[in-house]
């Protein structure tokens, strides 16, 4: 096995694109990308879940969810 630990970052310039294009190569997003907005992701989330999140987003999303409870 490899290990990648000293292996500098490979970027994929216009150049390296086009060379990759040419030889074929399919550039496909990966399959980890979300689709959803992050306060979507927040909203769907319980209470109790959420204390596991960083506090920064943590906080904004109980504010927003303490105005919602007072519209009600």
């Amino acid at each position: 096995m490899r290990n990648h630990a000293d292996a500098e970052p490979f970027f994929i310039t216009e150049e390296v694109e086009a060379t990759m294009l040419a030889a074929g190569y399919v550039f496909e997003p990966p399959k980890h990308v979300s689709t959803l907005r992050l306060s979507d992701v927040l909203a769907s989330r319980s209470d109790t879940d959420l204390a596991l999140w960083p506090s920064k987003l943590v906080d904004q999303e109980y504010a927003r969810r303490k105005t919602i409870r007072h519209k009600l």
